[in-house]
């Protein structure tokens, strides 16, 4: 899993934790919209990462089992 991803998704999280304690205003409402968005494309990279992770280990262990036969 790239840390990268881990770190952004962190980095967000904190940010919105940060902004909910507070007084809610429409200027902090709006980033927390905006804050939201940018999770919910970290988490889609994240899964994707993820994906494309266990997929190129799914093919070397279906390649290393073929060639084991």
């Amino acid at each position: 899993m790239p840390s990268s991803t881990d770190a952004r998704i962190e980095e967000l999280r904190a940010r919105i934790r940060q902004l909910c304690s507070g007084t809610l205003t429409p200027a902090v409402e709006a980033e927390l919209r905006t804050l939201a968005r940018h999770l919910r494309f970290a988490i889609k990279d994240h899964v994707r990462a993820a994906r494309s992770s266990l997929d190129a280990k799914k093919s070397a262990m279906i390649k290393r089992d073929s060639e084991n036969k």
